[in-house]
């Protein structure tokens, strides 16, 4: 037997689709009336009446994932109901409500408890619906977002889930490359006195730079980066090989730093034609943008980083050891080799030298504590292991191309 609640004002409604269940499933079905905050309903039907309404069902799917929970959603809120993929239901229901549509999804959740199964999300009946009705026009944008956080969370899992998508995502679009952006604001006041925003800039001269190579150009905002994603055309197997779309990149690079003093800096992942693996371009993405460049600051590749075992024992000891005095010598002996050696071994790994390495990895350090700390000049020089501020200052410019003083009056870009 499995128990049924229905969440809804409107009791006519409530009473038609207590039929339905009943007649195709009398003696299978029980309903509960009363909420009890200990027990709840294999299957809840909840009405969308305001975005509380989907935080309530976050937090009962919190307390019992096995609750198959379908929202129902009249015209005025269907904005929201990409909610429904983020929150990872089974699927929703779009007022009027269709008999077939409700039966549908009630058999599959009832086949689903009874199989216990995770009840994937069915992009299909979404879109079904909203072209069925014709009530709402139809927006795309959402819903692929949606899809697209959860691709990139590697959350999708079957080949099935991809084909649904079809209708909001051909699949001449779905992405096989990401992009991790992140920057900063040179001159604060020019971005509030002139009237512009430094994500829609970003994204209008990233969308122009490549309109005419690829068609499908899709941006995730979060709250500190953004990520951009599209596909790189057969049979290229790398952006960084990819004449045109490597020297986009750095075109608007350069043109958002000399016209809006937008500063960039951006990590790209691998290609990956099998979208279900897309979730790995996004984690080197970010692995890339958050290590010392092979070849420029900008604009960083995760094929350009080092895969060799030992070497990453190293990188590791240097991370944890970057205060300290730190030598070739001592970080060779890690993995015993001699400091001759290793020095051109890193370099050639690395393309960069060992010293600048542990330096750049200083700078990052006080990158992070001049923005996110109240800490003078002087203590983050002495944290650092530097011996002068002045020293300090010096090498931050030459890495940054700011003075520590100039960097701290900059604006991190805030995406969302």
């Amino acid at each position: 037997m499995y128990s049924i609640q229905f969440v809804m004002k409107n009791e006519r409604e409530k009473a038609r689709l207590k039929t339905w269940i009943q007649e195709e499933y009398p003696c299978k079905c029980v309903f509960i009336e009363k909420e009890e905050l200990n027990c709840l309903p294999h299957i809840l039907v909840i009405e969308i009446r305001g975005l509380f309404d989907w935080i309530r069902i976050h937090r009962i799917r919190k307390r019992n994932k096995e609750c198959r929970v379908f929202p129902l959603i009249p015209p005025e809120w269907l904005h929201t109901s990409p909610l429904a993929i983020e929150l990872k239901l089974q699927s929703m229901l779009v007022y009027p409500i269709k008999r077939n549509l409700f039966m549908r999804n009630i058999k599959r959740a009832i086949e689903s408890l009874s199989s216990k199964g995770d009840g994937a999300f069915n992009y299909k009946d979404i879109y079904e619906q909203i072209q069925i009705e014709g009530a709402v026009e139809r927006e795309d944008g959402p819903f692929r977002e949606a899809f697209l956080r959860r691709l990139l969370r590697g959350e999708i899992s079957t080949e099935q889930e991809i084909i649904q998508t079809r209708p909001f995502l051909p699949g001449e679009a779905v992405p096989n490359i990401v992009c991790f952006i992140q920057g900063f604001v040179r001159f604060p006041e020019r971005e509030e006195n002139e009237g512009w925003e430094a994500p829609a800039i970003i994204q209008k001269y990233f969308a122009e730079q490549f309109s005419s190579f690829v068609p499908h150009l899709f941006f995730l905002p979060y709250r500190k980066h953004m990520v951009m994603l599209f596909r790189v055309p057969s049979p290229c197997s790398s952006l960084r090989y990819w004449k045109e779309g490597h020297e986009s990149m750095l075109h608007v690079i350069e043109k958002l730093e000399e016209r809006y003093g937008i500063y960039l800096y951006i990590g790209v992942g691998s290609v990956y034609r099998e979208p279900l693996l897309l979730h790995h371009s996004y984690r080197e993405a970010r692995k890339a943008r958050r290590t010392p460049p092979y070849e420029r600051l900008s604009l960083r590749y995760y094929e350009e980083l080092t895969k060799d075992e030992q070497l990453q024992k190293c990188i590791t000891y240097i991370g944890e050891h970057y205060t300290e005095d730190l030598s070739a010598t001592q970080v060779a002996a890690q993995i015993n080799l001699s400091a001759p050696y290793f020095s051109r071994f890193f370099k050639k790994e690395t393309g960069r030298s060992f010293v600048y390495y542990v330096t750049f990895v200083r700078m990052q350090q006080a990158v992070w504590l001049l923005r996110h700390t109240n800490r003078t000049i002087e203590q983050i020089a002495e944290e650092l292991g530097f011996n002068t501020p002045n020293y300090f200052s010096c090498i931050f410019r030459k890495y940054a191309g700011l003075a520590p003083s100039e960097y701290r009056a900059t604006k991190e870009i805030i995406f969302m």
